[in-house]
């Protein structure tokens, strides 16, 4: 018999609000290893992902590809990015991301219960950034971007649809960051995501807060966070009309990251990240290698409490003088 398909929606959507986690700024194998922590320093391709005003700190042509694996969802995740802040005065970045999970979830329904369902996250992100420094200590950017999710579940056989769209989202929006400079030691950022907003956990808006300080030059400690405005949704439905209302409800993602420079070739990183959306905590660590011409880092990203996730990224960077 086969059953409406409103009687299915609120668990099964739900419960995969944890699967379609809002995360607007996928962050590169460098930014991974100090717990996101990067909005401060974030040059190459951590600038359009993270935030564009960074790609003008320092003067540099680098093509950088990250591939990143989610053990427990399967997911993989990979970045490629080219930065120019030699060419011109205004630093350009042009940067393309890919993401595709299949993590398992099980769940109630009104015909009975589901024990273990496939749920199919993919996204495609693609865009552009200029970034123009405005004086010695104040640097301006921009993005422009065109994002395509989606994440669907499967429902029991005879049932119509035979699958649930959860999440989707397919338009154009934009990021826009600033980054001061205190001197030589001490940066203050600030980043706002999506500001064309599709209501979508995968491109919520967002404001992106950094604070960086560099004691000494081999040094970095920052301190991040992000808070989610429209990426959290719990959805309700009227049990007469069957009407789906969404209730936001506003979270943050916020941690520490330090690197350490070794030898000025051997960058070892490290970072906490909580997000009260979850709510779970993650512990971040990283380590690299850097050359005048190529880098190579690894980051790795552990759930220590709020459940269990282990995430691996690998990166490569290339620069060209």
């Amino acid at each position: 018999m086969r059953r409406p398909v409103v009687a299915l929606l609120y668990v099964v959507l739900v419960g995969a609000a944890s699967v379609a986690r809002a995360q607007a700024d996928l962050p590169g194998a460098r930014a991974l290893g100090m717990g996101e922590a990067m909005r401060t320093d974030a040059t190459g391709a951590e600038g359009p992902l993270l935030n564009p005003a960074g790609m003008s700190m320092i003067r540099q042509y680098a093509i950088e590809a990250d591939y990143g694996f989610n053990v427990e969802q399967l997911g993989h995740n990979v970045n490629v990015s080219v930065v120019d802040s030699i060419t011109s005065r205004v630093a350009a970045g042009l940067f393309y991301s890919y993401i595709y999970a299949t993590p398992r979830l099980g769940f109630n329904w009104a015909g009975g219960q589901v024990d273990s369902a496939q749920i199919t996250r993919t996204g495609h992100a693609a865009g552009l950034s200029l970034s123009v420094p405005l004086g010695d200590s104040f640097i301006l950017g921009a993005t422009a971007k065109y994002l395509h999710f989606d994440t669907t579940a499967p429902l029991p056989s005879g049932t119509m649809p035979s699958h649930l769209t959860l999440d989707t989202v397919n338009g154009v929006t934009f990021d826009v960051g600033m980054l001061v400079r205190l001197g030589n030691k001490f940066r203050i950022a600030a980043v706002g995501y999506n500001l064309w907003d599709h209501g979508s956990r995968e491109s919520p808006l967002s404001l992106g807060l950094g604070v960086g300080f560099s004691p000494i030059e081999s040094l970095t400690i920052n301190f991040d966070s992000v808070i989610n405005f429209t990426g959290y949704q719990n959805y309700k439905i009227d049990a007469m009309t069957g009407k789906i209302t969404l209730d936001s409800r506003v979270t943050a993602r916020f941690g520490p990251g330090l690197e350490w420079l070794i030898a000025g070739k051997v960058p070892i990183r490290a970072g906490v990240v909580y997000d009260s959306g979850l709510p779970a905590t993650f512990l971040s660590l990283g380590l690299g290698y850097v050359s005048p011409s190529f880098a190579i880092d690894l980051g790795y990203r552990t759930k220590v409490q709020g459940g269990i996730e282990n995430f691996l990224m690998l990166g490569l960077r290339l620069f060209v003088n």
